[in-house]
């Protein structure tokens, strides 16, 4: 009896290992689609009902929580970034100089000129633009009038922007990350490697930025590429060496969750703890992410072309 009573529970445990062996191993694309080139942008509704993402040829694809695509607008331009407003009616696509604004049926609604830069980023409202201007000035637009500016020492990467348009962080290729509010320094961190990828908390309570280098070739692999977390003060609370360069970052608006892209073709997810929680392999280079509020789900953009919807 004692006999058969362990042979129960040596069929029981394994079953279980079983299981948790069938989770680990489904498949985490929800869907995913085909575009025309590298997938430079990605953005989702807060509910994931609509995916908006952006090729490099300057076309936008605007999909249901399917898959299934809904519009395909080409702006003629390379688009650097998308919002979704909250009420899902408008969808925003931002290139390095010019606006345009959309229905989400896809008609064209206004498009207006900015400040020439290399990236550019616009709050949900549309009433405040962030962006890099000369490729060193940090900048802050409020409806198409320059607020303020701020110098970096080197070209500016990549920037996030609060909803309410007073906090700017900043990706630049001097190495440092920066936090600006109302164009003044609240503070900066040296990486000591270009960083690339930023992205800060609507209270700016953290902040999150990965480095590395545009010109890395394929596999190429270094220490000095990480995955950096702050909080609001500029404390670092942990650093990843991730060993790829990681060029796009999202974060939860509570903290919780970190996405990352990287050039070893993954999406990675973090905790706010630093606990890798998951990873996902991609057939490309992975170029831009965004996580969904609830951390749950996840929009990727690779060099393979495709987007990826993924279940976190």
């Amino acid at each position: 009896m004692k006999k058969l009573g362990i042979i129960l529970l040596f069929l029981f445990v394994l079953s279980s290992f079983g299981v948790v062996l069938g989770e680990e191993s489904s498949d985490p694309v929800i869907w995913k689609y085909k575009t025309s080139s590298w997938v430079l942008a990605v953005n989702t509704t807060n509910d994931t009902s609509y995916t908006a993402a952006s090729a490099l040829d300057g076309s936008i694809y605007y999909l249901d929580n399917s898959g299934k695509l809904l519009w395909n607008k080409n702006v003629g331009h390379r688009i650097v970034y998308l919002s979704l407003s909250e009420d899902q009616s408008k969808v925003t696509a931002v290139t390095g100089e010019k606006v345009y604004i959309f229905d989400n049926s896809g008609k064209e609604l206004n498009n207006y000129k900015t400040f020439k830069g290399t990236f550019m980023t616009i709050t949900p409202d549309g009433k405040h633009i962030g962006g890099s201007s000369s490729n060193i000035y940090a900048m802050v637009y409020k409806d198409a009038r320059p607020i303020w500016d701020y110098k970096a020492e080197d070209k500016i990467n990549f920037v996030s922007l609060t909803p309410d348009g007073q906090t700017l962080a900043v990706a630049s290729s001097d190495n440092h990350v920066y936090l600006i509010k109302s164009g003044f320094l609240l503070w900066k961190y040296d990486t000591k490697a270009p960083v690339l990828s930023v992205a800060v908390t609507p209270d700016s309570s953290y902040l999150v930025c990965g480095t590395g280098n545009f010109e890395s070739k394929e596999g190429e692999t270094s220490n000095d590429f990480k995955l950096y977390l702050f909080d609001g003060t500029g404390k670092i609370l942990w650093s990843k060496v991730i060993g790829y360069t990681i060029s796009s970052v999202s974060i939860t608006p509570d903290g919780s969750y970190i996405a990352i892209g990287s050039w070893d073709k993954k999406v990675h997810i973090y905790s706010n703890l630093g606990e890798h929680l998951r990873e996902f392999k991609t057939e490309g280079n992975v170029l831009s992410v965004s996580i969904t509020p609830d951390g749950k789900n996840v929009v990727a953009g690779s060099t393979d072309s495709y987007i990826y919807f993924l279940d976190v």
